[in-house]
C-alpha cells in the first residue's frame, strides 16, 4: 500500500549495493455523484501510474536511497449541467439551462522524477517487509476547465490564478509499505 493506492512491485538485485524496482500503483478511484449547494455532480478519477526505480543499498544494512521516474495517470474531473432551477456562476459568468461546466485536474509533469529512502527488513529467507517515505515531483498540479463559448475569457482568467496557486504544490508525498514474497 502507498500513498498513490495499491502497489505491486518487482525487483532485482544485482549485488549487495544496487537494485531496480518496477512499481504499479493505483486502485484509488473514484465515479460517483455529489451534490453541492443543490447542485449535482459527476466526479470521476483515479490516482496511480508507474514508476522505475534504482535502489542503493548502503552496505549490508537494509537501508536504501532510492530515485527514478514516475508516470502519472493520476486524473480527477468533475462536470455539472445547469438547470433552470439551479443556475452555475463560473467566474462571474451564469450558466443557464442545459449548459454543462467540466473541470479535470491532473499532475503538471506527465513524467515527474520520484526520490525514496526506505528500509527492508528480511524475516526469514523468503520473506521481506519493507517501508519507504519520499516524493514525487510533480511540478504542481494543472486545471483546466470547460465552459460555454460566451465565458471562455473570464474562464481563462480565473483558471490561470488557480494553476498559478497551485504550482505551490510541487510535490506529492510518496509513503509506502511493502511485504515481499521471494522466489
Amino acid at each position: 500500500m502507498s500513498t498513490m493506492g495499491a502497489t505491486h512491485e518487482g525487483a532485482y538485485r544485482f549485488n549487495q549495493n544496487w537494485a531496480v524496482r518496477g512499481v504499479i500503483a493505483g486502485g484509488i478511484s473514484a465515479n460517483g455523484t455529489q451534490s453541492v449547494d443543490c447542485v449535482s455532480y459527476t466526479t470521476p478519477g483515479q490516482l496511480g501510474g508507474f514508476a522505475l526505480l534504482a535502489d542503493y543499498y548502503t552496505g549490508s544494512s537494509g537501508f536504501r536511497v532510492s530515485g527514478g521516474a514516475f508516470v502519472s495517470n493520476t486524473n480527477f474531473s468533475g462536470s455539472t449541467t445547469a438547470t433552470a432551477a439551479n443556475p452555475i456562476e463560473v467566474s462571474g459568468f451564469t450558466a443557464n439551462s442545459g449548459e454543462t461546466v467540466s473541470a479535470e485536474i491532473e499532475f503538471t509533469r506527465k513524467v515527474s522524477p520520484i526520490l525514496t529512502v526506505g528500509y527492508d527488513w528480511n524475516i526469514g529467507r523468503t520473506f521481506k517487509l519493507s517501508g519507504e517515505i519520499g516524493a514525487i515531483g510533480m511540478g504542481g498540479l494543472n486545471v483546466s476547465v470547460d465552459a460555454p463559448a460566451i465565458a471562455a475569457n473570464e474562464v481563462a482568467a480565473e483558471v490561470y490564478n488557480i494553476n498559478d496557486e497551485l504550482s505551490a504544490f510541487g510535490v506529492y508525498p510518496y509513503l509506502a509499505i511493502t511485504g515481499t514474497f521471494r522466489f
